[in-house]
């Protein structure tokens, strides 16, 4: 198994973790506004667990969004300077995925795991995702809109499948809610708000990365990107 060190800071929670020599180790913390300043303390302290060095490093995976624009940025820009001072190819693995990874894999084959999170300006991020033999088949491709519009998109996709949700995650499904999606009773307990970097290695684990060169890696916005200029920057006519 390669050693795989993976960045996720997309969302309020800033996480790292280390695969290595079959064991994953993960530091995160619920700390909005702060990865900048966590994210290479958290690198040394999983590479200081494992007794590992950034030299041992074969690959580094980014959570590449959706989600806050600055965060997104803050794994990309890191992934791809540890890839770049390190010569190692990086890999990104979109935030949604991370976000039920784990727990559809857990799921019987054929499970669906529907994940929604705030887009803000009125919208959600969703992807609806099912377990295939243990991988992942993309249903609904990760997608902002409003949530009325997920709502009747997740609703037909069910209709069509046959069945019904087995996993949900998200800060968004409560917006979901909101519109009408209903979810069977023992989905509505306590919902996996943020995604983990640990989630990265779990993904690799199971679908081969597309491993590309730090100067290619890129981030997966799902809106356009002028959308997240800061007010100052935008043109006003």
């Amino acid at each position: 198994m390669p050693t795989i060190l993976a960045i996720d800071t997309a969302t309020e929670q800033c996480s790292v973790a280390l695969g290595c020599e079959g064991k994953v180790y993960l530091q995160a913390e619920v700390a909005p506004q702060k990865h900048a300043n966590l994210v290479l303390a958290q690198i040394d302290a999983v590479l200081n667990e494992a007794g590992c060095t950034r030299a041992d490093i074969d690959a580094i995976g980014y959570g590449a969004g959706p989600g806050s624009f600055t965060g997104v940025r803050i794994a990309l820009a890191t992934a791809q300077a540890l890839g770049l001072g390190l010569d190692k190819k990086v890999f990104a693995v979109s935030d949604l995925k991370l976000l039920v990874a784990d727990e559809l894999l857990a799921a019987p084959d054929g499970a669906l795991g529907l994940v929604c999170t705030d887009a803000r300006m009125g919208e959600v991020y969703f992807a609806l995702f099912a377990h295939e033999q243990g991988a992942f088949k993309s249903i609904i491709a990760e997608k902002v809109v409003k949530p009325e519009q997920a709502v009747a998109e997740i609703n037909a996709a069910l209709a069509a499948q046959g069945k019904s949700l087995s996993v949900v995650a998200g800060t968004g499904i409560a917006l979901l809610k909101e519109q009408g999606l209903v979810l069977p009773p023992e989905l509505t307990a306590e919902l996996k708000l943020y995604p983990r970097a640990d989630s990265i290695i779990t993904c690799a684990q199971v679908e081969a990365p597309t491993l590309v060169d730090p100067a290619e890696a890129e981030p997966l916005y799902c809106r356009n990107e002028v959308t997240w200029k800061k007010v100052s920057e935008q043109k006003h006519h």
